[in-house]
């Protein structure tokens, strides 16, 4: 009978490192991140963009803009994870605000990340500029 507990035992111990390990495992990355070629469009409260840059790569964001906040999903080359930005604009047509990843959003190779920074840009050219940090 103590060998079975034993065994549950290190059962149990194997398993809890097994889903802590990914956040183990985790690494920071710099987001500098940008949209491509005036790609960024807005119809309605319906927004999107191809985004590019480092750490994701190519990414195609969809999302809703319903000012102040914007509830952004984007789908990149290593996972698909969503991100809510609050940003402020001016009379000059500038916006800028902060972002934070969606807890539990990541999938794929960006399971389990989190991170948060500030983005800036031009409301009318749809072109924004996304800095920060990431861990995943």
């Amino acid at each position: 009978m103590t060998h079975n507990i034993h065994r549950a035992v290190i059962a149990t111990c194997l398993a809890a490192l097994a889903v802590a390990a990914p956040a183990f495992g985790a690494s920071s990355h710099k987001v500098k991140m940008d949209t491509y070629d005036h790609t960024g469009k807005t119809v309605g409260t319906h927004i999107s963009a191809v985004i590019k840059g480092k750490p994701f790569g190519t990414c195609k964001m969809t999302g809703t803009l319903v000012i102040p906040k914007s509830n952004m999903t984007w789908k990149c080359t290593k996972g698909t994870f969503k991100l809510v930005a609050t940003g402020t604009s001016g009379a000059s047509d500038d916006a800028k605000g902060t972002w934070k990843i969606v807890k539990g959003s990541g999938t794929r190779g960006l399971k389990g990340m989190t991170g948060k920074g500030t983005f800036y840009g031009k409301l009318s050219a749809g072109v924004f500029h996304y800095r920060g940090t990431v861990k995943y």
